[in-house]
């Protein structure tokens, strides 16, 4: 049963140096046609300075920095009742290879909820704000996680 008095919490930082390679993966992956995610000299024409990550990208950080499951672990949540609710992101500018992002992973909202059917389930809500190496805000990648009782 997750500890809902971590409200609040922050976690370290997710520091992540973009790179091309991730990008086209990551477009390859899902099988998204566009072809400014492969090429830059396609992103250019399309209106783009390079490569742009797609919009998705926020995920590969959070995977590749390896934070999910001490996070889990600090929360109390038994990672064998997770479902993934949602993702979702929030962008204020492009992010492009070379950036270095930096994100600190915080619990923003915690709650017990009741199905229909009567089970209990927490409601973990995580956001993660990203700057890049100027400083600036460029994200906002927030992340609904259930846990079942």
């Amino acid at each position: 049963m997750a500890d809902l008095s971590k409200v609040g919490t922050e976690y370290p930082p997710i520091i992540w140096e973009v790179e091309r390679g991730k990008i086209r993966e990551l477009a390859k992956a899902i099988r998204d046609p566009n072809p400014a995610y492969l090429d830059r000299e396609a992103a250019v024409v399309e209106g783009y300075k390079d490569t742009p990550a797609p919009p998705t990208f926020l995920t590969v950080p959070m995977m590749w920095a390896d934070r999910m499951p001490a996070i889990i672990n600090d929360l109390k949540i038994n990672y064998m009742m997770v479902l993934h609710g949602e993702e979702e992101y929030e962008y204020y500018q492009q992010i492009y290879p070379g950036d270095v992002i930096t994100g600190v992973p915080k619990v923003v909202k915690m709650e017990e909820k009741t199905s229909k059917s009567g089970a209990k389930m927490d409601m973990i809500t995580m956001e993660i704000l990203y700057t890049n190496q100027t400083g600036k805000n460029v994200a906002k990648a927030r992340t609904l996680v259930v846990e079942r009782k």
